[in-house]
């Protein structure tokens, strides 16, 4: 039985030089082998055939309608971002400029928060007029915790008539009364819940 040559054998002796030492072996076996002669003369008509199709090229370049594609793609993207930075730039100045409004109400000048605590001393006062707590019988527990607010308060009256009018003063006297404020607070809440359990 005749060993035929691979495909390899028959391409490299297509494509070969036939003075090369394994190519001679093969070149004599095709000319002793009939089917190996044919496959080898069908190798050589598609080849043929191959080279000469028509070399195909597209009806239209397309690159430079994808390239302006992909470069307009691109500056969307560049404008989108430097958009999105910009909101974000402007809404942080926003936040900034409003929040600090909000969080840090604007800061009153010594007269101004001298005023606001005298004011808010005398609503304390009215207010505990208008309740009228002559007139409420008290039980033993609110009525020590009432007596010892007004004497702190009756302290601060006393200490209030004698600060003088220097600045430093001027700023003790305003704790003062920040100070007189909060034990108005606390009186009043005691008259009106008649709680025992106020933090003094």
């Amino acid at each position: 039985m005749t060993n035929h040559l691979s495909m390899e054998q028959l391409l490299a002796v297509r494509d070969g030089d036939r003075s090369e030492p394994v190519l001679a072996e093969a070149h004599r076996h095709l000319t002793a082998c009939a089917p190996c002669q044919a496959e080898l003369d069908r190798l050589h008509q598609r080849t043929a055939r191959l080279k000469a199709l028509a070399m195909m090229s597209p009806a239209h370049d397309h690159f430079p309608a994808v390239k302006a594609r992909l470069h307009w793609e691109r500056s969307h993207r560049r404008q989108q971002r430097i958009a999105t930075i910009g909101l974000a730039v402007a809404a942080t100045l926003v936040l900034a400029v409003v929040g600090n409004h909000l969080v840090q109400p604007p800061t009153l000048d010594a007269e101004q928060q001298l005023e606001k605590a005298m004011s808010r001393s005398q609503l304390l006062e009215q207010q505990l007029r208008d309740w009228d707590p002559e007139s409420r019988v008290l039980d033993g527990q609110t009525a020590a915790v009432v007596i010892q607010l007004e004497d702190r308060i009756a302290a601060l009256d006393a200490e209030l008539a004698r600060t003088a009018t220097s600045k430093a003063e001027h700023e003790r006297e305003i704790a003062l009364w920040q100070q007189r404020v909060g034990l108005m607070n606390a009186l009043v809440e005691v008259h009106v819940t008649k709680a025992s359990n106020v933090d003094l």
